[in-house]
């Protein structure tokens, strides 16, 4: 039981890095190159913060 809390925890500390990620990229498409803040922008900034973390969990950085 111990080691399925952990694993939750892991997928959910994996998701907020994500969320914030993508915030970050979003503030800086929107805020420094003058992008149109949108939904679409807003989940393709997402992704890219979930591909990031995905990228740093396989080593290839």
């Amino acid at each position: 039981m111990q080691e399925l809390v952990v694993e939750i925890g892991l997928r959910l500390a994996k998701l907020v890095l994500a969320t914030v990620l993508g915030l970050v990229i979003y503030a800086v498409l929107t805020g420094l190159f003058g992008a149109p803040g949108s939904v679409q922008l807003a989940l393709e900034s997402w992704i890219a913060g979930a591909a990031v973390i995905l990228l740093l969990e396989t080593g290839i950085f």
